[in-house]
């Protein structure tokens, strides 16, 4: 019993230290991930710089503005106009070129920010879209949203702060060098306000901070699951899954709302707080002033001063709180962001350099693939394809027939083995060669929120009219098209929602017809069409045997049963092969398949 008691203790230890561990991984320290946005500014230095200069003028303009304002006070005292109309005449002037300037610089930012996001956004994409296929399966869509389309801007902006703070700092020193020549009691007195409204509004910001690194975890989990409601509508309703999805939608979402309200409110009183006690010490500095000038120790012109350089001091020294801050969300967006480029965490694909032309056969060498390391799919399968037949794939749900075709695509990498087109491993090919030789119809294929001559020309830009009606025709689509009232133009909605399943499945036929790839790979693609329909594809495919190699994966026997040979997958190996009517007679198994279809 006490042996069973330590080892559960010892479980305990071991999982707070674990907890511990990640804690430390996630925490936030340093700026080594925000120093990697700095190759995005190449080009863009005129813009920086230029922002730089500029600011640096308007900051030197509001320096000399309350002198000259103090100025125009002094002459009021003895009404002579035209020393008050020659300062408020430069008053005017500066304030226009301040204006000016400052909206110069603010152009300069605009674009150097805009600029650097949009290379890196397009840096992000394409290293999203190279994530191996076995990564982004357990990807959460909703965390790559948000951090494409929020995280990336932060990273931008966070560099244009942090110039602007350190600006706002140097901008300090000249403020209380400027305010202890005027007057060095109420200096000091600025001085202590400006350390305790740093101290205080420092902590503030820290648990701000911490906050907003939960809420983004929250915000995260509530987009992914927003994300799956919205595209998986269809299955919802059909599956009667509305109250249990909406359920769990709420719960999410009020986790993320109930969080932010707490967050608000007590970041909402630390402020109140904290700005009670800071008008408390603003009054100190008019009692301070207004003592001073009884005693004659400080003219009305040395307080105007003062009091316009009183809130840039308070100010200045809170960019040292700002700079913590817009650091700090900076390195966690930028480790949020370039955690996709860790080839540990999201494994890039590898491809080769090698090209060929796809006239010969295609190998499977005693290739083997596990989901989890642990149960194997495939079981040191080896086959060959020979160039221009219509081979298929037949067996049971699950058994590993479509990860056949994810493996020759790559989009999955063997566990051992190796697979050859033209006699040349697949690995040491171009992912240009590899992904322009196959297409790919999926059974349920997506289809781009764009009009359907626009889906066919993704695969072919330079398609003619007629080249897409030819595909259209030939994947029993066009008489469908041509009821819609913009026809070809006509727009399909996000993943094709005026699409039934078997026009998608044509639609996604003609766009593999359209890139007339040498080898063309049908996933259970004729699984929502009708028999007619069917029938009518099969004939399609028996054309295109002539030039193309083509292997099926289908439960629909009959839509293969002309097919050069079928293989039989079972146990992950193939148990039978053979034309339809040979496996009919040698295979107990393919005669039961067939049997049941029938």
């Amino acid at each position: 019993m006490k042996s069973c008691t330590k080892e559960k203790k010892k479980k305990v230890f071991v999982g707070k230290a674990e907890m511990k561990n990640k804690e430390d991984k996630d925490k936030v320290t340093g700026i080594k991930n925000l120093l990697k946005m700095r190759k995005y500014f190449k080009g863009l230095k005129g813009y920086i710089w230029g922002m730089i200069v500029l600011d640096i003028i308007v900051f030197a303009i509001q320096v000399v503005i309350p002198l000259v304002m103090a100025q125009v006070l002094v002459y009021f005292t003895d009404f002579n106009m035209d020393k008050i109309v020659y300062f408020i005449t430069i008053w005017l002037a500066l304030s226009i070129v301040k204006r000016i300037l400052g909206r110069s610089a603010g152009m300069c930012s605009n674009r150097w920010i805009s600029l650097s996001s949009y290379k890196l956004k397009n840096d992000f994409i394409e290293k999203y879209l190279s994530v191996q296929s076995r990564r982004l399966d357990k990807q959460n869509s909703g965390i790559i949203t948000t951090r494409f389309i929020s995280d990336c801007n932060v990273i931008s902006s966070t560099y244009n702060s942090v110039i602007n703070d350190f600006i706002g700092i140097i901008s300090g020193f000249v403020y209380v060098f400027i305010a202890v020549w005027v007057n060095w009691y109420v200096a000091i007195y600025l001085l202590v306000e400006a350390l305790l409204n740093f101290t205080l509004n420092n902590f503030v910001i820290n648990k701000d901070a911490e906050y907003r690194l939960k809420s983004k975890e929250l915000g995260e989990k509530v987009a992914g699951i927003n994300n799956e409601t919205i595209r998986g509508w269809k299955d919802i309703k059909a599956l009667g899954l509305k109250n249990a999805v909406l359920q769990r939608t709420f719960d999410a979402s009020w986790e993320q709302t109930d969080y932010t309200i707490k967050k608000n409110d007590k970041v909402g009183w630390m402020r109140a707080v904290i700005g009670i006690f800071l008008t408390i010490i603003d009054v100190g500095f008019y009692i301070l002033c207004a003592y001073l000038i009884l005693k004659g120790k400080l003219d009305l012109a040395s307080f105007l001063i003062l009091y316009l350089y009183a809130g840039r001091i308070l100010g200045a020294l809170n960019k040292w709180t700002y700079l913590k801050k817009d650091i700090t969300m900076g390195e966690v967006s930028a480790k949020r962001v370039f955690e996709l480029f860790e080839t540990n965490e999201y494994p890039i694909e590898e491809w080769g350099n090698r090209e060929i032309k796809c006239k010969e056969d295609i190998k499977f060498s005693n290739v083997s693939f596990s989901y989890d390391d642990k149960k194997q799919v495939l079981k040191k399968l080896s086959f060959i394809v020979k160039s221009n037949q219509l081979i298929a794939f037949v067996g049971e749900s699950g058994i590993g027939k479509s990860t056949i075709l994810n493996l020759l695509t790559k989009n999955y990498l063997p566990t051992k083995g190796n697979i050859y087109i033209d006699n040349v491993n697949i690995k040491s090919l171009s992912e240009d060669c590899l992904r322009n030789i196959i297409s790919y119809v999926q059974q349920s294929p997506y289809i781009f929120n764009m009009s359907i001559k626009e889906n066919l020309k993704l695969v072919k830009p330079d398609a003619s009219d007629e080249d897409i009606e030819l595909v259209c025709k030939k994947a029993k689509l066009n008489d469908f098209i041509e009821t819609l009232p913009d026809k070809y133009d006509s727009m399909l909605g996000e993943n094709g929602v005026i699409l039934s399943g078997g026009q998608k499945q044509r639609l996604s036929i003609a766009r593999a017809l359209l890139k007339d790839s040498k080898i063309i790979l049908f996933d259970e693609a004729t699984s929502a069409l009708d028999n007619i329909t069917q029938n009518e594809i099969k004939v399609v495919l028996d054309e295109l045997k002539n030039d193309h190699t083509i292997i099926v994966v289908t439960h629909r026997l009959s839509t293969i049963i002309d097919a050069d040979k079928i293989m039989l997958i079972k146990d992950g190996k193939i148990s039978a092969e053979g034309t339809h009517k040979e496996l009919l007679e040698k295979s107990k198994d393919y005669a039961e398949l067939y049997g049941f279809e029938n």
